[in-house]
């Protein structure tokens, strides 16, 4: 995945890449620091800049995780693989509304949620 990935995303997954953490385990950790993200934007709703980042650093994160989830050699079965970019176009539209201050920022919260909490299922502590 060498798409332009946000600066802070792009610095937690390489810090959790070079541990001995399971691919499953740093990308949960990545979304997990994205969500945070779209949670602080959501308290500090009179910072603007903010907001825009954290929606831009969101869009980033799921623009790299279609490109590996369209990539031949994900080893997800096709139907699971189809579903995720069915919402990750879902989460992408919403993200790319021209006016950002009517994006869903409790929509993507809740598909990244969901992501996290399937990524955290059956994984060793």
């Amino acid at each position: 995945m060498n798409a332009a990935v946000p600066q802070n995303a792009a610095g937690a997954y390489g810090k959790s890449n070079r541990s001995t953490r399971s691919p499953r385990e740093t990308e949960r950790d990545v979304i997990a620091r994205v969500t945070h993200q779209l949670r602080s934007a959501k308290e500090k709703k009179s910072d603007g800049v903010f907001i825009v980042r954290a929606i831009s650093d969101n869009l980033t994160l799921w623009y790299v995780l279609m490109t590996d989830l369209a990539n031949d050699n994900n080893n997800l079965p096709p139907d699971l693989r189809a579903k995720l970019l069915s919402i990750g176009m879902t989460v992408v539209r919403e993200c790319e509304q021209v006016d950002r201050t009517r994006v869903n920022i409790d929509f993507l919260i809740e598909v990244n949620q969901n992501l996290i909490d399937g990524l955290s299922e059956n994984v060793a502590p």
